[in-house]
């Protein structure tokens, strides 16, 4: 019984391990959680988990906890770990997050095939153009437009469309993060609103250190719709994606081909980043990228890449030996 005890500690502890790893790839654009889940092994546990909460709530809500403290613990050390680097090396943190992303492309890729008849072609074609165009026009339309999002109004309410925008933007980073390799936080990224809510949340000129109780209280408003827009995501987003798999497999997986190349584009031209090229003015002080910046930004995007070809080079060999051994 001791030892029973003594390994049920043990497996909570690694679970809370686990949960920190889950929670820097759900912060960091570009990390696919899931993919990270698959590769520690605890990808179908969870899922069974979450699925079966409301049959067995008592021991899915104990089995998940360690991970979702973890979950926290490792997303608010990445954010906060981001939000000061970004400033320093914008074009360095984009490329790197590109590069994760672009390491991502083979689980679309080994998924395309030629349409049988010119119908299927079309809707090939349709879905990866349609896809593309969405990811790439949103983070070239808000650097267009100039969209520097400020949701506080000087009394230190929020504006009537904060409170839709942040249950938008739960559910289509939750959503995103069902899709296979397409990350939830790039996808924030990509509308313009990923920096936006990490300034908001973390570094000196957060919420948290403004001394407005108004302002405090709506911000954990704002993250309640935000976490409520997050949970009808994955909802809907398993559901969905489950349907589309295995009715419309190959069309569905070339429009996530073109979401991953249309979000390249978006990661290096938003309003974001964009005005870092020309020279962006934060806190009386004028940020501009620097050579020294382009050439590290360079290497880290192959790193990124090569990371992440690795990862899925790892994930495919483990799925082929176990088809074996089964």
């Amino acid at each position: 019984m001791e030892a029973e005890q003594k390994r049920s500690f043990k497996s909570i502890f690694f679970d809370f391990l686990k949960g920190i790893s889950l929670g820097v790839s759900a912060a960091v654009a570009g990390l696919s959680a899931g993919t990270i889940a698959v590769v520690e092994g605890c990808y179908d546990s969870l899922v069974g988990a979450v699925s079966n909460l409301r049959k067995n709530f008592k021991s899915n809500f104990f089995f998940l906890l360690p991970y979702l403290l973890g979950l926290l613990m490792g997303a608010l050390l990445a954010l906060i770990g981001i939000q000061r680097g970004y400033k320093a090396a914008p074009f360095s943190l984009t490329s790197l997050f590109a590069g994760l992303i672009f390491g991502s492309l083979p689980v679309a890729i080994k998924e395309l095939k030629k349409g049988t008849n010119a119908k299927d072609k079309v809707f090939h074609s349709l879905s990866f153009s349609f896809c593309f165009l969405l990811a790439a026009g949103l983070g070239v339309m808000t650097a267009l437009l100039k969209w520097q999002l400020n949701f506080f109004q000087e009394d230190g309410t929020l504006f009537w469309w904060v409170y839709i925008l942040a249950i938008a933007g739960g559910f289509l980073g939750a959503f995103a993060c069902v899709v296979p390799g397409i990350s939830g936080s790039m996808s924030l990224m990509v509308i313009g609103v990923y920096y936006p809510l990490l300034n908001t949340f973390t570094g000196s000129e957060a919420v948290w250190h403004s001394g407005n109780s108004l302002k405090i209280i709506l911000a954990i408003v704002m993250l309640f719709l935000f976490a409520i827009g997050a949970l009808a995501g994955v909802f809907l987003g398993s559901k969905s994606m489950k349907t589309l798999l295995r009715e419309h497999r190959t069309t569905t997986f070339f429009g996530i081909f073109g979401l991953i190349l249309g979000s390249l584009v978006s990661m290096y031209v938003n309003s974001s980043i964009f005005p870092y090229y020309i020279g962006a003015e934060i806190d009386g002080e004028v940020y501009r990228i620097q050579n020294w910046d382009y050439i590290l930004g360079s290497i880290l995007f192959a790193v990124g890449a090569v990371s992440m070809f690795a990862l899925f080079h790892h994930l495919n060999k483990k799925k082929a030996s176990e088809e074996a051994n089964s």
